[in-house]
């Protein structure tokens, strides 16, 4: 009898157990389960949006370019020889005029001291026969003869006085050395490089449009520069240049000329502005809207909390923004921050919703 109890005990433990171990892994089960629906939710998108409002500005348009100096030239020398002199280093600052480099010109001095003896008695030699042909004592071919040899000494004296000047070489415009490219000593022959010398007074600003904005682009255009580097600071400048043949893709190259009070380095960027007079209503679109991945420019329009790609052309850039001048109209909201995580169709958390004239 005893045992038999102990039988009934013993299976209603192992029951027990059975059922408690069942009813843990029916939880876990359960459990797991949840969490997989769970993840399988997207966790929403969170964007900025805008709401397009027409904006009134000047028709002008601004493009971005790069400085160069407004003159460039490697001074060569004319002379052959030996230098003698160099009286510039790499940095310094020169005025036109001012003297760079000189070859030895010894032996054309002695020359030129030569010549000048030399032209001195063929002068008194054509005197003396000009005296003699007045009292018929010598002929005209004589006299001729004493002319030529006083011109022939003129002749080279003044041919000697030139190479003498060729020897000093002097800088075309005020302007900094750049680049030193002879030494004392160095034998130079005529067209070798001495130093590379550049503006400094004025910069050029490298800029290319494209065919619509060229057409409004003549010779003494005001236009307003700002570097890069120095963004508070608008320089006034002029165009004095406008290429009237294209590159390969399409673009015209204009030049502006401006002084360079700023002490700007020729290569930094910049933007110019170009004013029409006019104004008009655009719609403009921060850069940070448009979809890169798209074929075709297009942005993200929100229909309530759910997007569609709407591709769209774009007009004028003006820096941070852009035109919009067809496929989206007036008081349409878009998608202006955010669009790398954006699909279409997706719904989407609206955080921050501005207006245009904002």
């Amino acid at each position: 009898m005893k045992q038999s109890i102990k039988i009934i005990i013993a299976v209603v433990i192992v029951g027990l157990a059975a059922g408690v171990l069942a009813w843990q892994l029916r939880n876990s089960q359960n459990t797991k389960l949840r969490e997989a629906k769970e993840a399988q939710v997207p966790i929403p998108t969170t964007v900025e949006s805008l709401q397009l409002l027409p904006q009134t500005i000047s028709s002008g348009f601004s493009v971005q370019g790069i400085t160069q100096p407004f003159q460039e030239v490697v001074v060569a020398s004319e002379a052959t020889g030996k230098i003698s002199q160099l009286c510039v280093k790499q940095g310094d600052v020169v005025k036109a005029g001012a003297l760079l480099c000189k070859v030895d010109a010894t032996l054309k001095e002695i020359e030129l001291k030569s010549a000048n003896v030399q032209y001195d008695k063929a002068k008194n030699d054509y005197e003396k026969y000009l005296r003699l042909q007045a009292a018929n004592n010598t002929s005209t071919a004589e006299v001729e003869n004493a002319q030529l040899q006083m011109m022939q000494w003129g002749y080279n004296i003044k041919s000697l006085e030139q190479q003498i000047k060729e020897s000093s070489v002097h800088a075309p415009f005020t302007g900094m050395i750049v680049e030193k490219l002879a030494d004392v000593g160095g034998y130079l022959q005529v067209g070798t490089p001495v130093v590379n010398l550049i503006d400094i007074e004025k910069l050029k600003a490298l800029l290319w449009l494209d065919e619509k904005a060229i057409a409004s682009i003549k010779i003494g255009n005001q236009v307003r520069i700002r570097l890069d580097a120095m963004r508070d600071v608008l320089i006034s400048g002029k165009v004095i240049f406008v290429n009237p043949k294209a590159n390969e893709s399409g673009k015209f190259q204009v030049q502006v000329e401006f002084n360079n009070t700023m002490n700007a380095k020729a290569g930094m960027t910049l933007r110019a502005f170009f004013q029409e007079g006019n104004t008009t209503d655009v719609l403009l679109i921060p850069k940070s809207a448009l979809v890169l991945n798209s074929v075709t420019p297009a942005v993200y329009v929100l229909e309530g909390n759910k997007a569609r790609l709407q591709s769209v052309t774009l007009g004028n850039s003006r820096e941070n923004q852009v035109e919009v001048t067809q496929g989206i109209a007036a008081n349409t909201t878009i998608v202006a921050r955010g669009v790398e995580n954006v699909m279409e169709g997706m719904i989407l958390t609206i955080a921050n919703t501005t207006n245009s004239t904002k």
